[in-house]
């Protein structure tokens, strides 16, 4: 075998007629063609086994076998099919060029052969054949694709005609038994067909359509779900030809999140109750706000936070300010607990250290060992000169003095219902005089972050309250700050503040 390049088109050349043989191979090769050679019918069909070429020239009159027969074997092996075979013959009748056609060959060359004409449809012929080998690439590369993908997909043309669909389709469709080659969409799915042909004729027209969860209505009146997407698909030249479709039946699974979606319906409106309970519960008009002033702001419509405030028979002054672990619902839930005792033990004249202890008691025992309340508790004696406060980790308690100096209480005590042990300690006692004013907040203020991660923190709250004092602005310029601080970030926490005035 010649061979100008490896990149050359193999042509195998079979005429008996050396002079013609050598001629011809070296007119191929001056084309750019490698070339390989038989004398005969018998080599050309040995050599062909050997090394399938690009392209077959064989002269119609050989001895022992000739081209016709040598066609006809080339075009009944599997690897021969598609190899386009060129008959040459000095024979220029119609019965002669009739059976070159029926042997199987693609041209027809008359001799003399005229060597422009035969490069021409030599070149015409393995374009033909690259082409074809090109489509026949991509109809394996679809088929492929086709049995192995798990979803439903399918191929059409440009009349809405199958070319190809998965086993995925078939099977869902019901389709598996049916011969579906040349059948349109439509008309083999006519439960959908009125739906499916408004799609299918804008893709056509070069749309890209999808759907993540489409009700489509069947004849009995039933709905059927599909998750889907369709588009056109193009040959080279860019012209639609037909269109893809991708589809899901999410029926069963939209049926499931339809009744996830009512059952948490339900929830919701169950919640909204219990939390109109517990909010009616926790805003009764038995706190008492004299000599109060607070600002509350929750994360959700029940909040975490408490406050409390009475007076006991004897004039003393019981303040307390509680934040339960969490926020919402589950962290609103002690409080109506916490009220209950806070209200109707000062009611019966007994100090708040008794109170704060039994709180602890109560809330260790009744609630899971995951909830507990930070709390600051605060005692005024009756002519307001006495203060005695427990602080029982929430953040620094603040007193400030009517020169704006300031004094600290820091957390002495563990949350209430985080230890069964009850707290012996009287608290930190002060003295104070009227003008003087303690603040009580929730760490929801500090640890507020804005859009960088940074935190409000104690000593910006410290700042701005002194500002406020000295401007006697009100309470709600704290909360302000802090809306503007965290500019659009979500609120991390429950927030509430309460200013004592001795």
């Amino acid at each position: 075998m010649d061979k100008n390049t490896t990149d050359s088109p193999i042509i195998l050349v079979a005429d008996d007629d050396i002079f013609n043989l050598e001629l011809t191979a070296v007119r191929l090769k001056q084309a750019g063609y490698a070339v390989v050679s038989a004398e005969n019918g018998i080599d050309a069909l040995r050599l062909f086994h050997h090394s399938p070429p690009a392209l077959v020239l064989l002269d119609a009159s050989m001895p022992e076998m000739d081209g016709y027969s040598v066609c006809r074997e080339i075009k009944s092996l599997p690897h021969g099919r598609n190899v386009p075979i060129v008959m040459v013959t000095a024979a220029n009748d119609t019965p002669s060029v009739h059976r070159a056609f029926d042997a199987g060959a693609e041209e027809f060359v008359s001799k003399p052969v005229k060597w422009a004409v035969l490069h021409r449809r030599i070149r015409l012929l393995l374009e033909h054949q690259r082409r074809n080998q090109i489509l026949n690439h991509r109809n394996q590369q679809i088929h492929f694709f086709m049995n192995k993908t798990p979803v439903a997909v399918a191929m059409f043309d440009n009349r809405m005609r199958y070319l190809h669909a998965s086993d995925r389709w078939l099977e869902d469709h019901n389709l598996a038994n049916v011969e579906i080659s040349g059948r349109t969409h439509h008309e083999l799915l006519p439960n959908e067909a009125e739906h499916w042909q408004k799609i299918d004729e804008r893709c056509v027209k070069g749309f890209w359509e999808r759907n993540d969860a489409d009700p489509v209505q069947q004849k009995d009146g039933s709905l059927r779900w599909y998750r889907w997407e369709a588009f056109p698909w193009k040959k080279d030249d860019g012209l639609i030809e037909g269109i893809i479709l991708f589809k899901e039946d999410i029926t069963r699974q939209q049926e499931t999140e339809n009744e996830l979606k009512a059952y948490h319906d339900r929830l919701a409106v169950e919640r909204e109750f219990i939390e109109e309970i517990i909010n009616r519960m926790r805003n009764s008009s038995e706190c008492n706000f004299n000599h109060l002033r607070s600002i509350q702001s929750p994360m959700e419509k029940t909040t975490g936070d408490i406050l409390l405030s009475a007076f006991r028979p004897n004039g003393t002054q019981h303040i307390v300010l509680g934040d339960f672990t969490g926020h919402g619902l589950s962290a609103a839930l002690g409080g109506p607990m916490v009220s209950d005792i806070f209200y109707t033990m000062t009611r019966k004249n007994i100090p708040l250290r008794d109170i704060l202890n039994e709180t602890n008691v109560q809330l260790h025992r009744k609630t899971p060992t995951s909830m507990f309340m930070a709390a600051g508790f605060v005692e005024i004696s009756p002519e307001r000169n006495k203060v005695r406060l427990w602080n029982c980790s929430i953040p620094d308690m603040l007193i400030f003095d009517k020169n704006t100096s300031i004094r600290r209480i820091q957390s002495r005590y563990f949350a209430r219902g985080m230890l069964a042990k009850p707290d012996d300690d009287s608290g930190v006692e002060m003295d104070c005089t009227p003008g003087d004013r303690i603040y009580l907040y929730t760490d929801g203020f500090v640890e507020q972050r804005d859009a960088d991660g940074t935190m409000f923190g104690q000593d910006h709250l410290e700042q701005l309250l002194e500002q406020m004092i000295r401007h006697r602005e009100p309470l709600e310029m704290v909360q302000r700050a802090v809306l503007g601080f965290r500019s659009g970030v979500s609120q991390n926490d429950d927030m509430t503040m309460v200013e004592i005035t001795c």
